[in-house]
């Protein structure tokens, strides 16, 4: 009688402990299930808009887009730092390790041309929204770095520098717009765009070499 009388107490437990009833688990299950249910994808809890940063991408890469204040106003770091990974990993299938060299330049860059921006214009503009400005008109050069992989251009070649001199251009020109139009600073337009040329033409240079 006794390993009978186990077997049935082992298996009352199984079933009431491993596997409870709604009526036995009460509220707690239910709203533990939902609370599973309501929650936001993963991305989205980290601010992370896939949609918004390809828009915003596509903008960029629009030579006939007319950028107003709204793109320096709706900042995001997610951008920004998936092309700075994605130019270190094209140039990884290059052969070229410059992870390092890549965040330290945008951090030097961005850090600079926030100086410059705050000391040219009277409103001002925090960090957030400079590395956020600066890191999409990085696009051209990541496209850039596609095509010097895709093509098997020699660093030498006449093609491989008119696209790099059209790159630093063409994000120079972004940059430089979207800052004008954000701060209002249309007679500063080209005394702005010599050190964003500068801090381009350094991502070409890591690009190309």
């Amino acid at each position: 009688m006794y390993p009978r009388a186990q077997q049935q107490a082992s298996g009352f437990y199984q079933s009431t402990f491993i596997n409870p009833t709604p009526e036995q688990a009460g509220p707690y299950a239910t709203t533990q299930t939902s609370s599973f249910e309501d929650e936001p994808p993963l991305l989205e809890e980290l601010g992370v808009d896939l949609r918004r940063i390809l828009e915003k991408a596509k903008a960029v890469l629009n030579p006939f887009a007319s950028f107003d204040h709204s793109f320096g106003e709706d900042a995001d770091m997610a951008g920004p730092l998936l092309f700075c990974l994605l130019l270190g990993f094209v140039l990884l299938f290059s052969g070229k390790v410059h992870f390092g060299v890549i965040y330290g330049q945008a951090i030097i860059g961005c850090l600079s041309i926030y100086v410059i921006v705050n000391l040219m214009s009277s409103k001002g503009l925090d960090l957030y929204r400079t590395v956020s400005i600066l890191g999409y008109s990085l696009v051209p050069i990541v496209i850039l770095s596609f095509l010097l992989l895709g093509l098997f251009l020699k660093k030498s070649s006449l093609l491989a520098f008119i696209l790099s001199a059209l790159a630093v251009a063409w994000s120079t020109n972004t940059a430089t717009m979207i800052f004008v139009q954000t701060l209002s600073m249309k007679e500063q337009r080209w005394l702005l765009a010599y050190p964003l040329a500068l801090l381009y033409a350094s991502f070409v240079l890591i690009t190309v070499f």
